[in-house]
């Protein structure tokens, strides 16, 4: 079963290093880099990023799949799986909303990557904040594994190298953008996943998801925040990996 992964904001297709890792004995994982911003901000739509995932389906011959959406990658998802409910075998929400978070772009930028980018003219955030925004605790109180460490670096990496274009068509993207009206029609079988820890705009968006989804399934990972599915890639993976189990019957 083909798994595919639909990126955040500022983030990249190795993201997901740890789904790679924790699901590939089981699934067919795939995950790709968005469209970067182009030169005509008008032509960067959320349309156009759907209809590039459909491409992607076509190019690796792929009839249906579970899409997963991680926060600004869960417009996608949700788009995607309203306009083509015949290719999604089931929806996975992670950190997503339906409609814009009351917030500044500079905020958004920084909640939803969990790092300063130049976007906000300040790169350069000393790893413990960094830590401190993803476990929402003090690092001093924090036991912090090796490799969760190593993820925080490589996503704020990932954040530095989005340029400023990107970001703001995207940012564009998400404050035009209102798909409350269509959640009804999606009627994959979706897992929402957020992080206790998350924004509470983010919190909320997760009721509203569960809410307007017909199918929809609701899982809070309490010691995690926006990056939930790398903070705590051993939870959101069981939790991914459960849900599929649980309804292979009803997506096969």
């Amino acid at each position: 079963m083909p798994v595919v992964f639909v990126p955040g904001l500022t983030e990249f297709k190795e993201s997901f290093v740890y789904q790679f890792r924790g699901l590939e004995d089981t699934y067919r994982v795939i995950s790709y880099d968005l469209r970067r911003g182009l030169k005509r901000a008008d032509d960067y739509t959320l349309d156009l990023l759907v209809e590039d995932l459909q491409k992607l389906f076509q190019a690796l011959d792929i009839r249906r799949a579970v899409i997963c959406g991680h926060s600004f990658g869960g417009l996608v998802a949700m788009k995607y799986a309203a306009k083509y409910p015949e290719s999604t075998d089931a929806l996975v929400l992670v950190s997503s909303f339906p409609s814009p978070p009351h917030a500044s772009a500079n905020r958004l930028v920084k909640w939803m990557s969990s790092t300063e980018h130049p976007y906000q003219k300040s790169l350069g955030t000393k790893l413990k904040m960094q830590l401190s925004r993803l476990f929402g605790v003090k690092t001093s109180n924090a036991m912090v594994m090796e490799d969760q460490v190593q993820a925080v670096r490589m996503i704020a990496h990932q954040a530095s190298k989005t340029s400023q274009t990107t970001i703001s068509q995207r940012l564009k993207i998400i404050q035009n953008t209102d798909l409350r009206g269509i959640l009804s029609d999606i009627q994959a079988p979706t897992l929402i996943v957020a992080g206790a820890k998350d924004r509470q705009c983010f919190l909320s968006a997760a009721r509203d998801l569960y809410e307007g989804i017909p199918k929809a399934s609701l899982e809070v990972i309490e010691d995690a925040a926006h990056l939930c599915f790398v903070t705590r890639h051993d939870l959101f993976n069981t939790l991914l990996d459960d849900f599929l189990s649980d309804r292979l019957a009803e997506i096969s």
